[in-house]
């Protein structure tokens, strides 16, 4: 299959730099920075004092004391006002690469640019530079199709500002393991003490797919609302207890079905 370019020039970029810029990050991001390498791509969060989501983001180490943050439009402003003053008790500097254009570039046997790991299809991010001139260009529904029929929630769409990161999928980029971070205790007393009220799940109709917004019924009773669809696959967030592989629901009277997305890793339990 040809290579497909997308523009993701309107998402975030931000760069840290400076010798204390991975030390900085470690503090008030989910991930452990400390497994951030040349040629990884680290799935983080970046939450609230009370741990709630400001962003997601992927991070990637450019030299060993610069680190490139990427994250979606509607999470980029929330991401810049969490550290731009933070970093001015660092020995680092954080800028906002407005200008520079950026290209997610979809196919096998592309070896420029940045991994991008958040398809089902090989994915990689360039910036500053054209897309290849043998690329084919997604428009937005066909990027939207890719990203759903993935699992990849969406900032704005299926978590936003209000959402805890466990229940936007988001365990991937949490780490058990490192020391504090912002957010941390909220993580923490949920992982050891309890659950989430309601889960992302991924709902499979029969036909085409409800838009989002549309009610998800059991047994006639609400229990969620789908947040992303495409085709005949979306998204939605559900009530934790009916948050069950297979469930049979009903979305504005069309049948359907609740599944977990192979991408998604298992949820975070209690370290041994």
């Amino acid at each position: 299959m040809a290579l497909r370019a997308y523009d993701v020039s309107l998402w975030g970029f931000f760069r840290f730099h400076g010798p204390d810029a991975k030390k900085f990050l470690q503090g008030l991001v989910t991930a452990d920075l400390n497994k951030l390498k040349a040629g990884i791509c680290l799935p983080a969060c970046v939450l609230t004092p009370k741990g709630l989501l400001v962003a997601d983001c992927e991070l990637y180490e450019e030299t060993p004391e610069t680190v490139l943050a990427v994250t979606r439009p509607q999470a980029a402003i929330g991401f810049l006002a969490a550290f731009e003053k933070k970093i001015t008790l660092s020995d680092s500097t954080l800028k906002a690469l407005r200008s520079e254009q950026a290209w997610l570039i979809v196919g096998s046997g592309f070896g420029r640019g940045l991994p991008w790991t958040r398809l089902s299809e090989p994915a990689r991010l360039l910036l500053g530079v054209d897309p290849p001139e043998d690329a084919d260009f997604l428009t937005d529904e066909e990027f939207e199709s890719l990203r759903v029929n993935a699992g990849f929630p969406w900032f704005g769409a299926d978590m936003n500002a209000e959402s805890l990161p466990l229940e936007a999928r988001q365990d991937a980029a949490i780490s058990m393991d490192k020391g504090c971070y912002m957010g941390q205790e909220t993580v923490s007393r949920i992982v050891f003490r309890g659950h989430v009220n309601k889960t992302l799940m991924g709902i499979r109709f029969g036909g085409e797919s409800a838009a989002a917004g549309a009610g998800v019924l059991r047994a006639g009773q609400e229990i969620g609302r789908v947040t992303s669809s495409a085709g005949a696959v979306g998204l939605a967030m559900i009530r934790y207890d009916d948050a069950i592989t297979g469930a049979k629901v009903s979305v504005e009277g069309r049948s359907a079905e609740l599944f977990l997305f192979s991408a998604w890793p298992k949820p975070l339990s209690k370290p041994a």
